[in-house]
């Protein structure tokens, strides 16, 4: 009896978004597995489709399947509980399995299909339709491929001449099978004699080209050798090489490379600190939870400074100790070379690091390293979640607060849940490690929801930083008109004087927010989202910092033509051309999204900084968190309050972190720090909160307004956004969405709350109109099962009305 395998179509929509049974051919029974990648005729027309084994079946409710075309793969791509984990997240984030299983892959390793279309035999047809196509084969030289001769050629018949032509015998259609990535491989040369023989022949003078004889000296001293090397190194041609390997002397092969982004760097070892008083007493609670075997998730909840990397590194040892392995998940912003430094020099060749800006061959490379097994601990972004680990005994997930472990495509998932979900499949501890946690996650610590270890002393025993907060409307009425109080002036100064570092932080890049005619009120804005254009002074352009269009800077208002034309607001291009102006002399670098755009950017500008001891480093959020520079003894805050002006409940929040975070860049070595914070704000919470480094006077408080208002964690939050070319319809379509959604609630009864639509707080972007709907609901598993009834409904109903819907359940973002 043949067997049965279960797939899921890849690229495909979520209509046809199932488990399809295949026939196994006997041919292929030893090999398929569950997560291996089958090619399979498909629909109608049995197009040849990509599709990934679920499960193996001996029997099926469906009679005549069809078989399974060919396998891609040797070995499973993923295991049977990540597979479970894609199937869980189909459910939970309403994609597509395909969708759930790209995040688990590295890109590029998608198959292609490639249909070749080659001329075998004449034909006598005369038909106009079979002679065009014939007559565009002969031009391409008897090949061609299926899709290019379709545009050459094609007719609305098209299919069904290619396959008239083929049964004939007049046509040849074959299809290939290709991915994006491969293993990287280079050519190298190896002796093809003994090395007695060589060596012989080079002493007895049988060899007589000095040429040569230097080759075969190199390959005796090791069992290959790049032939690029070989080169180089020997100041040979390659016509060298093909002579000795004519004369039977060497030959040539090619062998797999690894390509490790941190290939170049040398990492000092370094080994287990003493832990302090609260650092031993945290290791010795997780390192028996961690020995249980089961699943537990703890927050870590730490000032700036108190050691949880050294807490994190000390117990992934003991996870090893334990036969597991680790994952560590930090921002993207964070993921520092410091950081990364920090783990090879504790764990060595063991460690993995995945981020974005790994070239796709360097993450392809990674991905294998640790799904053969020879990776014990992977430290990434976002996506490293999902890194395939055979025996994951921990995940750590530091600054758990933070928004980029949020995905904003889809599927919209959170890394930590992804995390939490993962860690009850694999019995493994779910570590959460933040100075300043997420309202969510502190609350779900205090309800005993989760565990929750505390440590309020920093490491070295140094301080925390003393903070100043100095009122900027004072600084108005006394005649300052600069982006610097007269206090930040006067600790920058002694700072410079002292060699000591600076670092300002503004959460704006650019040189000004907006450009205003101050003559008709006119804010220039981009022509495709309706959003003020940023001016950045580098290049004298206005730049949109959601879809990348860009103009010259006006020198006139391009509608009344006055030339009364002037940037307002200040971004961080425009602080480091001040620190210029007001501090003479001073060295200043910068690090914000435009600074860091290329490769290894991040790292030559913390290097830069670090090693030419620069006086002040003017950033955005990048700079606030996973630096440790311990001449770094002023923070300044150039406008605190700017973030508590943002459309979102959580601004608040948002504020807090960030200030909190900042200020802990400053004092972390031997020497005092202090953090002098700019605000017209003085009296807000979550400032005042931030200056006196105290979480819990911010939760309190917090927390009762969120209570109030019925914002997470007291309810779950969807954001619809409806979006299209076309302003009316898109309106229309969403007031439908509305009343489905209305409808449905209304008949589970349950507690909740459907708003809109209204416009979205970003109204265009990218030329798409956005308009927005907002739903509560206290039951989870009842917003999530009518959102997805509600999203299936519109994508089946929408046909070609050119608007999509897109749901994001607790997004972080309500823009």
């Amino acid at each position: 009896m043949s067997l049965i395998a279960a797939v899921y179509i890849s690229e495909t929509t979520r209509k046809f978004d199932k488990e399809y049974h295949y026939a196994v051919p006997f041919s292929l029974a030893e090999k398929v597995k569950p997560g291996i990648r089958v090619m399979v005729p498909f629909g109608r027309s049995n197009r040849t489709v990509e599709a990934y084994i679920t499960s193996i079946l001996e029997k099926s409710e469906f009679h005549e399947l069809k078989e399974i075309s060919k396998i891609l793969d040797e070995q499973p791509l993923i295991d049977e509980k990540m597979i479970g984990l894609a199937l869980w997240m189909k459910e939970r984030y309403i994609c597509t399995f395909s969708d759930a299983l790209k995040c688990m892959m590295p890109p590029g390793t998608s198959a292609k299909t490639v249909k070749t279309v080659r001329l075998i035999a004449n034909s006598t047809d005369t038909t106009t339709s079979i002679r065009k196509i014939l007559d565009v084969l002969e031009q391409q030289n008897g090949l061609c491929e299926y899709e290019k001769l379709k545009e050459l050629a094609g007719g609305k018949s098209f299919s069904k001449y290619i396959k008239k032509l083929s049964e004939n015998g007049i046509l040849e259609v074959t299809e290939s099978f290709s991915t994006g990535v491969r293993e990287k491989v280079q050519k190298v040369a190896y002796l093809a004699v003994p090395r007695e023989e060589a060596t012989s022949d080079i002493e007895n003078n049988r060899i007589k080209k000095i040429q040569h004889i230097r080759i075969l000296e190199m390959l005796l001293e090791d069992e290959y050798i790049p032939t690029a090397d070989i080169i180089r190194f020997s100041g040979v041609s390659a016509g060298v090489l093909n002579t000795l390997e004519k004369n039977g002397y060497i030959e040539f092969k090619e062998v797999e490379v690894f390509r490790d982004p941190l290939g170049n760097r040398h990492f000092e070892k370094t080994f287990p600190l003493t832990p302090t008083i609260e650092q031993a007493e945290v290791l010795a609670h997780l390192k028996n939870v961690l020995s249980e075997g089961t699943f537990k998730e703890i927050l870590l909840h730490g000032v700036t400074g108190s050691g949880k990397t050294e807490v994190y590194l000390q117990l992934i040892q003991h996870c090893f100790d334990l036969g597991r392995q680790a994952i560590v998940l930090v921002p993207e912003i964070s993921l520092t070379p410091q950081m990364v430094e920090r783990f090879r020099g504790r764990f060595g060749d063991s460690v993995a690091v995945i981020h974005s800006r790994l070239s796709i061959g360097e993450r392809f490379d990674q991905w294998r390293l640790i799904k053969e097994g020879k990776i014990r601990v992977v430290v990434g972004a976002r996506s490293a979640v999902f890194a395939p680990l055979k025996k994951p005994g921990l995940i750590i997930i530091d600054e758990e607060q933070e928004g980029s472990y949020k995905s904003e495509i889809t599927p919209k998932y959170h890394a930590r849940d992804l995390a939490r979900e993962r860690c009850i499949r694999e019995n493994a501890l779910l570590l959460l490690g933040s100075a300043t946690p997420s309202v969510e996650t502190y609350f779900r610590a205090v309800h005993k929801d989760i565990g929750l270890l505390e440590m309020h002393v920093r490491a070295n025993n140094a301080p925390l930083p003393e903070v100043e907060l100095v009122d900027m409307r004072s600084e108005l009425d006394n005649g300052n008109r600069t982006v610097f109080s007269h206090r930040l002036t006067e600790e920058i100064n002694k700072n410079i004087q002292t060699s000591q570092q600076t670092m300002l932080f503004m959460n704006r890049r650019g040189y000004s927010s907006f450009v205003l005619c101050r003559s008709c009120g006119l804010s220039i804005k981009c022509l495709n989202c309706n959003i003020t254009m940023t001016y950045h002074s580098h290049d004298d352009r206005l730049i949109c910092h959601y879809c990348g269009y860009t103009i010259k800077n006006p020198e006139t208002c391009p509608s009344c033509k006055s030339s009364h034309i002037r940037h307002f607001g200040v971004g961080t291009q425009k602080i480091e051309e001040e620190i210029k102006k007001h501090f003479e002399g001073a060295t200043v670098i910068r690090m914000d999204m435009d600074t860091t755009t290329y490769k290894n950017s991040h790292e030559e500008i913390l290097s830069v900084f670090k090693e030419k001891n620069i006086n002040i480093m003017v950033g955005t959020q990048m700079i606030a968190k996973g630096h440790d520079f311990p001449n770094v003894t002023l923070v300044g805050v150039i406008a605190a309050d700017s973030m508590l002006n943002i459309n979102d409940f959580r601004a608040s929040e948002k504020t807090f972190q960030l200030l909190t975070q900042v200020a802990g860049r400053a004092g972390r070595g031997e020497l005092t720090g202090r953090v002098i914070i700019q605000t017209y704000n003085t009296e807000d919470f979550s400032i005042r909160a931030a200056c006196r480094h105290d979480y819990r006077s911010f939760y309190s408080q917090e927390i009762i307004l969120r209570e109030k208002l019925s914002y997470p964690p007291f309810t779950n939050i969807a954001s619809v956004i409806m979006s299209g070319n076309a302003d009316k319809s898109v309106f229309s379509q969403s007031k439908q969405v509305t009343e489905q959604l209305r409808e449905k609630f209304k008949v589970v009864g349950c507690d909740s709350e459907v708003m809109g639509p209204s416009r979205a707080p970003l109204s265009k972007i990218r030329n798409k109109y956005r308009w927005r709907i907002i739903i509560k609901c206290r039951e989870f598993d009842i917003l999530t099962k009518i959102m997805t009834e509600v999203s299936d409904w519109f994508n089946a109903e929408r046909k070609n009305s050119g608007t999509d819907m897109s749901v994001d359940i607790n997004p972080l973002s309500m823009l």
